[in-house]
């Protein structure tokens, strides 16, 4: 009868859950103290969630950007349990461009996706709350090409009175996995909810083709916060596919081991 005792455990692959948060100077004030506040229960409830999870071993990443970016992980996605969210200040432009640009060079065998047990396709939340400063749309081109990007479970918040909502639709894919609300405090539960249910069926998906998309996460999201969907839609339909048609041969694709 064979030693059960012995048996190692099967090493979990990475899931890596990635925020990239609009900290400019329209976000001082409440929106800057708000979305400090989501972000520390949304890591409390991310956590919970880990520990629960036999699939998956979830890092988190952070990338802020104003007239600059920078990661709050400069060294790679950072283990769950050892994250301690420092909170964040409002100042400068909204430099989406260049965020999209520092995020493309992170997403990567070669950079942030190196674990060696394999990497379950990546959690990407953007969040802003205004019109980008530069021009965007150049380094939006260029990530759409690297299909650890394309592929991602992708979700975007269009908060406060203002945001460029078509902006936020375009980086996420799909219109339907974009929650506009000028309600902070539906924005910070949803935050928390969101992230959970996007790390959740991100680390269910096997192969390129069942990838969890944004939209479902966020269809998930909203039922459990008790949210009307309604009340967060952004107002039109956007399809990514039918903007940014797939070129064979020029992604960025690593090898993804386990599939």
């Amino acid at each position: 009868m064979p030693n059960f005792d012995s048996f190692e455990s099967v090493p979990r692959r990475e899931l890596d859950v990635i925020y990239v948060l609009d900290t400019s100077g329209s976000m001082n004030g409440l929106p800057i103290q708000r979305l400090n506040a989501a972000m520390g229960n949304t890591v409390d409830a991310l956590q919970q969630m880990a520990r629960h999870n036999g699939n998956a071993h979830v890092k988190i990443a952070v990338l802020e950007f104003n007239s600059m970016c920078r990661w709050m992980q400069p060294a790679g996605p950072e283990d769950l349990e050892d994250f301690f969210w420092t909170d964040l200040e409002a100042s400068g432009m909204t430099y989406m461009g260049t965020a999209l640009k520092e995020l493309n060079s992170k997403l990567s065998r070669h950079a942030f996706l190196n674990s060696m047990t394999g990497s379950f396709l990546p959690v990407i939340i953007f969040m802003t709350d205004g019109y980008a400063n530069d021009d965007y749309e150049v380094e939006l081109a260029k990530i759409m090409q690297n299909k650890w990007f394309r592929n991602a479970t992708r979700v975007g918040f269009a908060i406060g009175r203002n945001p460029d909502v078509q902006m936020i639709a375009k980086l996420v894919g799909d219109s339907e996995a974009v929650i506009r609300t000028e309600d902070l405090g539906v924005f910070a539960r949803l935050l928390r909810f969101v992230t959970v249910s996007a790390s959740t069926l991100a680390s269910t998906s096997h192969t390129v083709d069942a990838a969890a998309s944004g939209a479902a996460a966020v269809a998930s999201a909203i039922n459990d916060a008790g949210v009307d969907r309604d009340q967060v839609a952004p107002g039109f339909d956007y399809k990514e596919q039918d903007v940014f048609p797939q070129e064979p041969g020029t992604s960025d694709w690593d090898d993804i081991s386990g599939w």
